[in-house]
């Protein structure tokens, strides 16, 4: 997997990096977990500080380019990024909503 980044702007008002990047891939379209790990390598950061918000691919084309935030600290990406694009990235977990289960009252007895 060959990663090349195209271009990096700084977001001073978001407080983040976002990154543009093209991905040349044999076999099968690789994971999000693989862009970041691949994005953490190239860049020199740790993955937790990364979130890969946007990947496309090509039919027929063994290429993905993509998207993706990089943030000073891991909590500032906890704090700043959409919500489901951390649980895509393994960043949070979904919490689940338990719903209680609504008892019938009991019966008065005469």
């Amino acid at each position: 997997m060959n990663i090349s980044i195209e271009s990096k702007t700084t977001n001073a008002l978001l407080n983040r990096t976002d990154v543009h990047f093209k991905i040349e891939f044999e076999g099968g379209i690789p994971s999000r977990k693989q862009v970041r790990e691949a994005l953490s390598a190239a860049l020199s950061i740790p993955a937790e500080r990364i979130v890969v918000v946007r990947l496309d691919s090509s039919f027929g084309l063994h290429t993905l380019t993509g998207i993706s935030h990089l943030y000073p600290t891991a909590e500032a990406a906890l704090k700043n990024e959409k919500k489901h694009l951390l649980i895509r990235d393994g960043l949070a977990v979904k919490a689940e909503k338990k719903k209680e289960e609504k008892k019938a009252p009991a019966k008065k007895k005469d």
